[in-house]
């Protein structure tokens, strides 16, 4: 028993030894074998204090144990120091890492940053240039709707002023008939007043229509500047 102890001890130390004179750390570890590093210390340093244990027990059964103790103590410190390198490398890995996923989320916040801010300068572009052609086309339809009005307001004089060519040549037509017989005038006289009533009622039909067209446009007219100033909004 006892001279498996002081195998154990002198494995150990040569461990110490061995860790003193080679980094413990490889150049380059990965997350994973950084927090494997870190259990491997956390192992190391309970079976330091095992060993210590042990030695100390082994020690006092000796009658001069004052060099044994030292020398035992000096192994439990090399194991120590060696545990310790292992856990600061392990953690410096693991700061390491955490720090480039730190700056690699800062990277992609900004990255999408900037496709939402280029997202929202093209959608507002687009947003721009429809509303600029709702305008125009807006701008076209009254166009075209004010050139049919004049276009109707035009025929509808013409086809007045046709008719009332055509009512005074019956006039004049009636004038004639009538100073031939006064039955031809009062006919004539009829057919004027029949006439007439009918051009005033086609008048007042047109009359009609011409200010229902109007009071349209008037509301079309409201209508598409309040739909334009909610498009402005």
């Amino acid at each position: 028993m006892y001279i498996r102890s002081l195998l154990a001890l002198a494995l150990v130390l040569g461990q110490g030894c061995a860790a003193a004179q080679t980094p413990a750390v490889a150049p380059a570890l990965s997350l994973e074998e950084a927090r494997a590093q870190r259990a491997k210390a956390r192992t190391l340093k309970a079976e330091a204090v095992q060993g210590f244990e042990a030695d100390k027990a082994a020690c006092q059964s000796k009658v001069v144990a004052i060099n044994c103790m030292s020398s035992a103590k000096e192994r439990y410190l090399a194991s120590l120091r060696e545990a310790d390198a292992l856990e600061q490398a392990g953690r410096q890995v693991e700061r390491e890492e955490r720090k480039r996923a730190a700056e690699a989320k800062a990277v992609k916040r900004e990255a999408e940053a900037s496709e939402r801010e280029a997202a929202q300068q093209t959608a507002v572009a687009g947003y721009r240039e429809k509303e600029a052609q709702r305008a125009a086309e807006r701008e076209r339809k009254l166009a075209d709707e004010a050139q049919q009005l004049e276009s109707r307001r035009g025929k509808a004089a013409a086809e007045r002023a046709e008719r009332e060519q055509r009512l005074a040549a019956r006039r004049q037509e009636d004038a004639q008939r009538a100073t031939q017989t006064p039955e031809n005038a009062r006919k004539a006289e009829e057919r004027r007043r029949q006439h007439a009533e009918r051009v005033r009622k086609i008048d007042e039909r047109k009359q009609k229509y011409a200010e229902t067209l109007k009071r349209r446009e008037a509301e079309q007219a409201a209508h598409q500047a309040a739909q334009a100033r909610r498009d402005a909004q």
